[in-house]
C-alpha cells in the first residue's frame, strides 16, 4: 500500500504545486516547452508515493507558464502578440492565453500519469 501524501487542495499540496510551478517556469525558460513533460515524468518518478501527482504537475505547469506570461507582459507586448496569434486560431486574446495554459497543464499531467511507478511495468 502506498503512503498517502497531501492532495493539491491542502497547504502541503499547494506548496508542491508552487514548487512545480517554479521548476516548470525555470525549465521552460532554459530548455523550452519540451522540458515540461520531462520535468513532470521525473517529478512523478522521484515522488512515487504522492497522491494526485498528475493534478499537481498539471496545475503547477499552468501556474509556471502563467508566471512566465506575467513576466513577459511586464517586459514586452504580450497583449499584441496574444491578439495576433489568437486571431490566427480564431480565438480572442484571452482564449489564446487559456489555450497556452491548458497546453502546459495537459503536457505535464499526461507525462506524470504515464510515468507513475504503479503504471509502468
Amino acid at each position: 500500500m502506498r503512503p498517502a501524501l497531501t492532495p493539491p487542495g491542502r497547504p502541503a499540496g499547494m506548496f508542491a504545486v508552487g514548487m512545480f510551478a517554479l521548476c516548470a517556469a525555470a525549465a521552460t525558460a532554459v530548455a523550452g516547452w519540451w522540458a515540461i513533460p520531462v520535468l513532470a515524468a521525473v517529478w512523478a518518478r522521484v515522488l512515487p508515493g504522492a497522491t494526485a501527482t498528475a493534478t499537481t504537475c498539471g496545475l503547477g505547469a499552468a501556474s509556471g507558464w502563467a508566471l512566465l506570461l506575467v513576466w513577459d507582459a511586464a517586459h514586452g507586448p504580450v497583449g499584441a502578440v496574444a491578439r495576433r496569434v489568437g486571431g490566427v486560431f480564431q480565438l480572442p486574446a484571452w482564449g489564446f492565453v487559456g489555450v497556452t495554459l491548458l497546453f502546459a497543464a495537459l503536457l505535464a499531467a499526461t507525462a506524470a500519469a504515464a510515468a507513475r511507478r504503479d503504471h509502468v511495468r
